[in-house]
């Protein structure tokens, strides 16, 4: 009997752990990426990283918040990666493109996971938990 309860849990807990470990990271980036949001609002600039990271996009929409929110977040996973997709919105006028400001979020999001998780860098791919980590940032003004 022990031996059944034994094997039934050395096959359910590494699912469970995987699900739970790509959970956890979704959940963080989607707080990391608020996190950006916020600090863009602020229209103040800090040295810190990785907020200085976002510095050119204050500076650029002139030090005033332009209701910068993550408007969407998904993720897909496929054999040994994570892929997380994030929309944030603003208004206003920014004086950098989309695309720019997409790449200095994008940025922000890869180094406070890198900082502040057991995520790791080889190259220029991210690892969390033993799988690659994808995440796409789109930006669209209104």
């Amino acid at each position: 009997m022990t031996a059944i309860i034994l094997t039934g849990i050395v096959i359910l807990v590494p699912s469970y752990l995987d699900e739970n470990r790509s959970s956890t990271l979704i959940t963080y980036v989607k707080s990391s990426a608020s996190s950006a949001c916020s600090y863009l609002n602020s229209g103040v600039t800090a040295d810190s990283q990785p907020y200085s990271i976002l510095n050119p996009v204050i500076e650029k929409s002139n030090y005033t918040s332009r209701n910068f929110m993550v408007s969407s977040i998904s993720s897909s996973e496929s054999g040994d990666t994570i892929t997380i997709n994030i929309q944030v919105r603003y208004s206003g006028k920014v004086d950098l493109d989309n695309d720019n400001i997409a790449k200095a979020i994008q940025d922000f999001l890869v180094r406070d996971l890198l900082d502040h998780t057991n995520a790791r860098m080889e190259g220029k791919t991210i690892y969390y938990g033993g799988k690659k980590v994808l995440i796409n940032v789109n930006v669209v003004g209104a």
